[in-house]
């Protein structure tokens, strides 16, 4: 669970924590939960019971494909 504020990500792998944060946010600032984290500055965070993984792919599709590049480069990256 993360809390993002005015530029700030707060998480913690309690989610106990998390909501007395948020509370104690909420009772002294004007904000609003935004749910599970999912794209921050071009990252992508994928959160599972695995773990956290942060990856840059949507953002080097998007390049890739900005830069025209050939058609078997993009098999490799479909391959990945």
């Amino acid at each position: 669970v993360q809390i993002y504020v005015d530029d700030i990500i707060f998480g913690a792998t309690n989610e106990k924590i998390c909501q007395e944060f948020s509370k104690l946010m909420e009772d002294e600032f004007e904000m609003r939960m935004m749910g599970e984290l999912k794209f921050f500055l071009r990252l992508q965070i994928v959160q599972s019971d695995e773990g956290i993984k942060i990856h840059q792919m949507k953002y080097t599709k998007e390049l890739l494909k900005n830069l025209s590049c050939s058609k078997l480069f993009w098999e490799f990256l479909h391959l990945t």
